[in-house]
């Protein structure tokens, strides 16, 4: 019984590290797509490859981008006037983009224009597409202007590791902002949605420096990059989950 626990547990380990090798040269060849010319031949291939990867992996998952605010709701406004409603659209549409162009994912926006909806009509539109993920983009303000950063909100305890894969991407893009952390909160979209859900708050429009870097073309596509590459890795952490549980259930029953 002794000898047939330690194969199960060599067996076992050594199914979990071809696994995490294989994740770990993927999500590389992933993130780096771009090579000289001389190797432009082979990157292209191992990027197809990788991509291929990722598309089985989020085939036929639905991922909900909620824009917050819209309409009569226009939600904080920055120090120049501009508005959170529309920050949060603009956001939304470049993580559909990104998501769009890397994954093989649905992508439904619960706006894509100017339009007010409530609380509840987000979370039903999770609902009613059977939402694997639903992320709520806003950008926070403060009664002064000195508050700065990124906070990463989630509501249940089931939902952190996703919370903390996102997060962690987007510092890892140099977004040049404070790094608030990542906390339990009480939101509407999150304690009443059944999806793994966040509600991202990416800067302070209060904050001068927040809301012009907030703005620009180079925020936007790097906290896009970042979501995107959260989902994926969050996507992968399951499979990974599932792989492990299952491996575990067939070796219980085998020597037992």
């Amino acid at each position: 019984m002794k000898k047939n626990g330690i194969l199960a547990f060599t067996v076992i380990s050594t199914l979990i590290s071809g696994f995490i090798v294989y994740n770990v040269q993927a999500s590389s060849l992933f993130k780096n797509e771009t090579s000289q010319s001389a190797a432009q031949t082979n990157v292209h291939s191992a990027t197809s490859n990788s991509m291929n990867k990722v598309n089985r992996i989020l085939a036929g998952k639905t991922i909900v981008i909620d824009a917050g605010h819209g309409g009569k709701d226009v939600g904080a406004t920055g120090q120049t006037g501009i508005h959170e409603k529309d920050l949060t659209l603009q956001t939304a549409l470049t993580i559909k983009q990104e998501l769009a162009k890397k994954t093989g994912a649905n992508i439904v926006l619960t706006r894509e224009q100017d339009d007010f909806l409530s609380l509840e009509e987000r979370v039903e539109i999770a609902e009613n597409h059977a939402a694997d993920l639903f992320i709520s983009i806003h950008f926070d303000a403060f009664t002064t202007n000195d508050v700065a950063g990124i906070t990463t909100y989630y509501n249940k305890t089931s939902d952190r590791k996703l919370a903390t894969l996102i997060h962690e991407e987007l510092f890892e893009q140099d977004l040049d902002t404070r790094d608030r952390g990542v906390a339990q909160a009480d939101y509407h979209v999150l304690r009443e949605n059944q999806s793994p859900s966040l509600l991202l708050e990416l800067g302070y429009i209060s904050n001068r420096a927040d809301e012009q870097r907030i703005q620009s073309q180079d925020f936007q596509i790097k906290a896009a990059t970042a979501i995107t590459e959260g989902i994926i890795s969050y996507f992968n952490v399951i499979v990974f989950d599932k792989f492990l549980i299952s491996s575990l259930f067939r070796f219980h029953f085998r020597f037992a």
